[in-house]
């Protein structure tokens, strides 16, 4: 989940910016969808929808992410699972998403059924800051 950004922006600018997005969420833009696990949250994800207006069927996943001590109890498969349930009751048909490539990602997106449409190099950076490939991803939902 924007695995270079902790490390460019600091932890303070970090928190501050998901503090001032979730704070000024437009369900009409924006879902935020969270995991919790005895009431603490161990995952996330947004769903953002198109602006044009000739794609309102089409979302963007962005920031999924799970704590990596709950890893490998489902809560991904969960979480995009859900993911793909609000955006099918927002009319939406189509998804896409980005992931560092040659990632651990990778393989969990194939897993529930996306499908990559190739490799941008250079997309973003790593927390070192290594600028990295991007994987990019779809799935269409169906009924």
């Amino acid at each position: 989940m924007a695995l270079g950004a902790l490390a460019s922006m600091g932890r303070s600018v970090l928190e501050r910016s998901y503090r001032d997005l979730v704070a000024g969420l437009d369900e009409r833009e924006r879902l935020l969808l969270v995991g919790e696990e005895e009431g603490k949250v161990v995952g996330m994800a947004h769903v953002v929808f198109s602006g044009a207006t000739n794609a309102d069927h089409r979302a963007e996943v962005q920031r999924v992410g799970v704590a990596t001590e709950v890893r490998g109890r489902g809560i991904g498969q969960d979480l995009m699972s859900a993911v793909e349930e609000a955006a099918r009751e927002h009319g939406v048909t189509l998804l896409w998403l980005t992931t560092h490539a040659d990632s651990d990602a990778c393989a969990f997106y194939e897993a529930i059924g996306y499908t990559r449409m190739g490799t941008m190099p250079n997309y973003s950076r790593r927390p070192d800051g290594t600028l990295w490939p991007g994987a990019f991803y779809f799935k269409e939902l169906f009924a």
